[in-house]
């Protein structure tokens, strides 16, 4: 209790810390005074007011744009700052770790079911008439000698699992000696299985059957596999943290040796890293907090280290790399005013961007993507965060010193030129200009093979096959995962994952024990009905007998009074009890079809198209009922998600810029570069193409929450890399008033910094790339391709080839609509022109 007590003080030491700065800050801002605007900027040969004597020489690089807008004046007051906000953040890390390391809640393993559902309602009526199903462990035996049922094996069995009997969530554990039913010996009879029920729910199970497993006396010479859905999870759980470090380990490292070949400086390349040190345990102890009010799915951990990682470094690289630039020709403070007037506009609005695509997560009813959306949404405002506020104070701090400890470098492998005299002459004027430059020469000629490629490349999203992600081969290969395909390919009843059916009457179904005769009747029809279904190959209810009674006298004795039936079949009320309760009847469609599958969740329409028995209602439940609810909801809720990014992120762009064109040239970017990713992901994937060089096996379905996910990522990443590269070609048509110029010139200053922003990226997702888990691994994989074709094949040829060809038009809207828009504050220019701000006319003699 103090311990807790304890974090929760430091925790709130640290939140009001960070209020009380930050409304310290936010008043500063507000007695600010504006600067005045900079003189207008006279190439030398011009005399003002008269004609130009000599051609004017290109501007300097530093722009001469008065910022006075709501980022400057947040660079100003994280300068003044400077000393305080550091401390500040670390703070705020500490005591919200230490609050999220004594309350966090628990991470779920499920998340896909759809409440409200008929799958939904048809399990908790069947958890309510026949009680809430214990999970359970299971240990499968090989007898070498291929007779599992004997006698001798049996006892073998029993000693292998007598260890678990005595263990406190530990029920009863059931072996064949124990039932004598044949469904737990194999069909060669080589095989057998014990049942150890658990006192525990399956998510309170995970952590304690690791400890039962190794309980279990293994025999020598015979081989012992233990399985259950808790095990099943238990691997699947190390299998995603094992995978979360291990990305971790590749990533950090590469992406350090690219800002080391970006900045030149260890001091500059470290910033970056420090930030994500302080964004990223944030972000995880704050999801850790949501669990508690909130479903959190676990893979929420492994996207949000995706997201963070990536956000964190890029944002940072962006930030030092432009205040370096900046500090060749200002003073610290300015450098720093001006950094977050422009690049820190390009992060926030790039950070909304970002927040807006994972927002779109929260309008689908799977908790597990809602909870995807919630964790991205909160890694980027933690990322905007300290990205906004500490990292600018350091710079501040640093001043000079952020060139500090140089590394030698040939200069073939510098991504920025780091002398600043060869800085300013190569300003500009760089490898990607090159190719701007070329392209804009013949744009239609160039870009329409490459929209061509793009588009071919997406063609097989249209074959898309969904699922999500409840098949044995979606799981990462492990010991239990092997042991519950032995189950289901050499047991009895050993299909998969049956269709649950709840059949619900007016009244109680046994009378006094005995079933309504007209009942049996309906029943047998409806059970007929199913049996009669393409795709069944078995349905089980009270109508079966126990094994060894023949069917007619079955039928005979259960319309009978528990009282009435002769004494040798007084265990038909126990056997009637295991598919009756109450007013509910239970029925089971077993088919081969994957439940999970666009084949197993056909079944499940036919299975509810069938009349129901006379005066019943009928639910259906089970793994395949879940699929078809869930594919139903994502499908309605897919448009309205699709609406959201795109329709608030173009509005974003369109504040920003005060351009028609732009923002529709921006979304049409994204969805290219996400087309051919989304291509990718289906023929590798889904239909196995490169399984063998990237170590998977395919199961011919993509896991439905795998190109949401993607989209909603990517559209807002892709929007990181064009908010940079416009604001940058916008600030050079400011100056110069020459698209053609301004575009090639924008994108040769942000060559080197978005190249190495975008090897981060793959980098990162690359190495997630390398999970054993599909969703991450196509997750991972999928979206480094995007980035890479975002970051050279649209960026490089597509944005050029677009920008020239609709020249001026790329930054004309409407003068009303131009007004409106600089009243917000984010657009800079000539409202009557939509172009350059004019210079003001010298005044007179």
């Amino acid at each position: 209790m103090r311990t807790k007590l304890l974090a929760i003080g430091i925790a709130a030491a640290g939140l009001a810390s960070a209020g009380v700065a930050a409304l310290a800050i936010w008043r500063s801002i507000g007695r600010e005074p504006v600067d005045p605007p900079a003189p207008p900027f006279v190439p030398p040969g011009v005399v003002p007011g008269a004609g130009a004597a000599t051609p004017p020489r290109p501007e300097p690089p530093h722009d001469r744009i008065a910022h006075n807008g709501i980022f400057a004046a947040l660079g100003r007051a994280t300068y003044r700052w400077r000393r305080w906000l550091p401390a500040l953040g670390v703070l705020l890390v500490i005591g919200l770790n230490a609050w999220s390391f004594t309350a966090a809640g628990r991470l779920s393993q499920g998340g896909w079911q759809i409440a409200g559902s008929e799958a939904a309602e048809g399990e908790a009526l069947l958890a309510d008439r026949f009680g809430e199903q214990a999970s359970t462990m299971i240990v499968i035996l090989t007898d070498p000698d291929g007779d599992a049922a004997s006698e001798d094996f049996q006892a073998t069995v029993d000693d292998a699992v007598a260890p678990l009997a005595g263990e406190p969530i530990v029920d009863e554990v059931l072996t064949y000696a124990d039932v004598g039913d044949p469904s737990f010996v194999s069909r060669d009879g080589s095989r057998t299985f014990a049942i150890v029920r658990l006192t525990q729910e399956m998510e309170d199970a995970v952590d304690d059957v690791e400890h039962l497993a190794s309980l279990v006396r293994e025999p020598e010479g015979v081989e012992t596999i233990v399985t259950g859905i808790p095990v099943i999870q238990h691997e699947f759980n190390e299998a995603v943290e094992r995978d979360l470090v291990q990305a971790e380990l590749i990533s950090l490292p590469i992406a350090m040796l690219i800002l080391l070949a970006v900045f030149g400086t260890v001091v500059g390349a470290v910033l970056p890293i420090v930030i994500a040190a302080l964004a990223l345990p944030t972000s995880i102890a704050v999801i850790g907090l949501l669990a508690n009010i909130t479903e959190m799915s676990i893979f929420v951990t492994n996207v949000t280290t995706m997201i963070g990682l990536a956000l964190s470094i890029d944002y940072s690289l962006f930030m030092v790399s432009r205040f370096r630039e900046e500090l060749r020709h200002r003073s610290v403070q300015d450098a720093v005013e001006h950094t977050m007037a422009t690049v820190g506009k390009a992060v926030a609005i790039s950070g909304i961007a970002v927040a807006i695509g994972l927002a779109s997560l929260t309008v689908f009813e799977s908790p597990a993507l809602r909870s995807m959306g919630l964790g991205g949404i909160t890694t980027v405002i933690s990322t905007l965060v300290f990205g906004l506020t500490v990292l600018p104070a350091l710079l501040g701090m640093l001043g000079p010193r952020v060139n500090r400890l140089r590394v030698p470098m040939p200069r073939a492998l510098r991504l920025i030129e780091d002398d600043p005299a060869a800085a300013d002459a190569r300003h500009g004027h760089g490898v990607w200009s090159r190719i701007a430059r070329r392209v804009m020469q013949r744009p239609l000629l160039v870009a329409t093979p490459v929209l061509l490629v793009l588009v071919l490349a997406g063609l097989p999203f249209f074959g898309i096959q969904l699922s999500t992600g409840g098949n044995l081969d979606d799981l990462p290969p492990s010991a239990s995962v092997t042991g519950f395909r032995v189950l289901a390919d050499e047991f009895p009843a050993g299909d998969s994952d049956p269709i649950q059916v709840a059949v619900r009457t007016e009244d109680a179904v046994l009378d006094d024990g005995a079933v309504d005769p007209a009942f049996i009747e309906s029943l047998e029809a409806y059970v007929s009905d199913l049996a009669a279904l393409d795709g069944v190959s078995d349905v089980a209810s009270l109508l079966d007998p126990p094994a060894g009674m023949a069917e007619d006298a079955y039928r005979q004795l259960i319309a009978l009074p528990d009282a009435q039936r002769p004494a040798e079949a007084a265990g038909i009320g126990a056997w009637l009890e295991r598919s009756v309760a109450a007013d509910v009847t239970r029925v089971d469609v077993f088919s081969p079809r994957l439940p999970d599958s666009a084949e197993g969740r056909d079944l499940v329409d036919d299975v509810r198209a069938v009349a129901a028995p006379a005066g019943t209602e009928v639910l259906t439940a089970g793994l395949s009922a879940r699929s078809r609810d869930f594919m139903a909801s994502f499908g309605h809720s897919v448009p309205y998600a699709i609406a959201i990014v795109v329709g608030v992120t173009g509005a974003v762009l369109f504040l920003t810029f005060g351009s028609i064109l732009l923002p529709l040239k921006a979304v049409l970017m994204s969805l290219l570069s996400i087309t051919a990713s989304f291509g990718a992901l289906v023929w590798i994937f889904q239909d196995g193409n490169l399984s063998g060089l990237l170590g998977f096996d395919a199961s011919g379905t993509v896991i439905a929450s795998t190109p949401i996910l993607m989209f909603a990522i990517l559209f807002g990443l892709s929007m990181d890399y064009e908010v940079f590269l416009l604001s940058r070609i916008r600030e050079r048509y400011l100056i110069t008033g020459d698209n053609t110029r301004a575009v090639a010139e924008g994108i040769g200053i942000t060559g080197g910094i978005i190249t190495g922003a975008a090897l981060i990226m793959v980098a990162v997702f690359g190495a997630f790339a390398l999970s054993s888990v599909s969703l991450i691994k196509s997750l991972g994989f999928s979206m480094a391709l995007a980035v890479l074709i975002d970051a050279t094949v649209v960026r490089g040829i597509l944005v050029p080839a677009f920008m020239r060809v609709m020249g001026r038009a790329n930054w004309w809207a409407p003068r009303w609509v131009q007004r409106l828009v600089a009243r917000v504050g984010l657009y800079e220019g000539d409202v009557t022109t939509g172009g350059p701000r004019p210079d003001p006319a010298p005044e007179a003699a």
